[in-house]
């Protein structure tokens, strides 16, 4: 019988984080994050919120902060408004 109880607790879900882009901003906004390990896995999802679109990332809890830095990284590049992060 296989012993699983040294086993590390399971990782905690990915926060779901809408980022406010302009859609001609989208790739290269996808393009920047791949560079960075992973932190961010962003999607083509969009979800409409008062007549502006977010696309929808997927971010580590742990490196929610570090993604926050990034995030005002690229906005020396690119128009990024408002970032909401899911409950």
């Amino acid at each position: 019988m296989l012993d699983l109880s040294d086993l590390p607790p399971p990782a905690p879900e990915a926060y779901i984080v809408y980022v406010e882009l302009r859609e001609q901003d989208v790739h290269f906004f996808d393009s920047a994050l791949k560079a960075f390990n992973n932190m961010v896995n962003p999607r083509r999802d969009v979800k409409l919120i008062n007549g502006k679109l977010y696309y929808k990332n997927y971010v580590a809890p742990d490196s929610w902060p570090d993604v926050q830095s990034i995030f005002e990284t690229l906005r020396q590049y690119i128009p990024i408004g408002d970032i909401v992060l899911e409950p």
